[in-house]
């Protein structure tokens, strides 16, 4: 059933779907600037917010979704190269593009979501969103075991620190304008729900 998910460790087919979709959209967004990373990862959100609910099959559900989580992850990465930089404090229209694009993105897969809600032929967005989470700490924890294992535990640390912080950014910007379009949909629904119901 689309409603339902399972976890993708007792389908091998969902985890392969997963792993390509992160590895291949992290590759993408790790090797454009921070903009059109941002940029892409804002649009891969969107589209995937607006197609996780239609999508059957699960290898293509799952990739759409670590397509979202790489991406994601990826804008990070680059995000926490530029905190290393000397003095970004002059750079603050960047940093201000890149929170707008998210928060736009976020905003449009908070109403896309809410869409989906009360369609029981769909996956709904606490499955959507439960996937999204469980593939972006699996994906973070390999990034930081990588980086362990090619420049040692200091190295690994840092990383982890700096990732962690611009992880945290790029979720707030997606998340506080999402759940408030959630919220003004659901509200703005209940409104017009008497009304449709009086003869």
């Amino acid at each position: 059933m689309p409603g339902s998910v399972s976890s993708p460790r007792a389908h091998p087919s969902r985890l392969l779907g997963g792993l390509v979709g992160a590895v291949l959209a992290f590759l993408l967004t790790w090797t454009l600037p921070l903009v059109p990373s941002t940029v892409l990862s804002s649009i891969g959100l969107a589209a995937g917010a607006g197609f996780s609910g239609r999508l059957r099959r699960p290898l293509v559900w799952w990739a759409g979704l670590g397509a979202v989580a790489g991406g994601l992850l990826g804008t990070a990465t680059v995000l926490a190269g530029r905190l290393q930089e000397l003095d970004p404090r002059g750079d603050w229209p960047t940093r201000a593009l890149v929170v707008a694009s998210l928060a736009l993105a976020g905003a449009a897969a908070g109403r896309l979501l809410s869409g989906d809600a009360d369609r029981s032929d769909r996956h709904q967005p606490r499955d959507v969103l439960r996937s999204v989470s469980a593939l972006t700490t699996g994906i973070f924890a390999v990034l930081v075991t990588l980086a362990f294992v090619h420049s040692g535990l200091d190295v690994a640390r840092t990383f982890s620190s700096r990732l962690s912080v611009s992880l945290t950014i790029l979720v707030a910007s997606i998340t506080v304008p999402g759940w408030v379009v959630h919220l003004l949909f659901r509200q703005s629904r209940s409104l017009r729900a008497p009304a449709n119901a009086e003869p």
